[in-house]
């Protein structure tokens, strides 16, 4: 019969030890699966981080509620699980609309940050007064002419009409942030594609400007041809070899 009194063996002793070392550790494992487990749960299915509100930014001619008409937010949805995507796609279908950046903002509102467009020009469509961005976009309406450059396109052709409009909104947004005082002296610009664009000074002079490449190195060519060379027309479609007409 085995004395109970007798002391274990180191390697008895060393046996319990492994045991309850692997017991601690499941045990540990478990907690951890658990712990994780809930927060999975809290994150993507718990209304504790689910949308309560939304904030917009960047705003100047849209209202708060108009963004927040389009872009839909699910309210009540996980944050975790909302297709900030489809809201961003949702609020850009606004015309005057330049870009949108949609994000989360723990614990339960969505952030959009809304670049609105900016009209450089206005072109008359049917009577009516439109502004056109950067891009070539007729976004709004106007009920009289702003203070900015009037463009005229003579093409009825879809595409090329885009392109004449994004090439003079191209040239008008660059030579607006360089040189303001040239804007100034233009009566307006036409196109009948990308490729001519061309600028009726206010005071009967002529700029044959191309397409909207080099635009910082025609300003440049232009402006010194203004202050130097008295002429009808301006050629500087070609910036590196410009040419006038008396």
């Amino acid at each position: 019969m085995a004395d109970r009194g007798r002391p274990a063996s180191p390697f008895a002793q060393r046996r319990r030890g492994q045991r309850r070392r692997s017991v601690v550790r499941v045990l540990v494992g478990l907690l951890v699966v658990a712990v994780l487990a809930g927060g999975v749960y809290v994150v993507t299915f718990s209304d504790l981080l689910a949308a309560r509100s939304v904030e917009v930014e960047g705003l100047s001619t849209l209202t708060k509620t108009e963004v927040e008409a389009a872009a839909a937010v699910p309210l009540g949805t996980p944050l975790a699980r909302l297709d900030l995507e489809a809201v961003e796609s949702r609020v850009r279908s606004l015309p005057r609309v330049e870009s949108v950046e949609a994000s989360r903002s723990w614990p339960r509102t969505v952030s959009l940050r809304v670049v609105e467009r900016t009209a450089v020009a206005w072109i008359d469509i049917g009577g009516q007064i439109r502004g056109v961005d950067r891009f070539g976009a007729d976004f709004r309406s106007y009920d009289e002419p702003p203070p900015l450059t009037e463009i005229r396109v003579a093409t009825t052709d879809p595409r090329r009409r885009q392109q004449s409009l994004e090439g003079l909104g191209s040239v008008l947004s660059v030579m607006r942030a360089e040189n303001q005082a040239l804007v100034d002296r233009i009566a307006f610009g036409t196109a009948e594609s990308q490729d001519s664009l061309t600028f009726q000074l206010t005071d009967g002079r002529t700029v044959r400007w191309g397409n909207f490449e080099k635009t910082e190195e025609k300003i440049a060519v232009l402006t010194a041809l203004l202050a130097s060379v008295d002429a009808s027309q301006y050629d500087v479609s070609a910036p590196e070899q410009p040419t006038t007409k008396a």
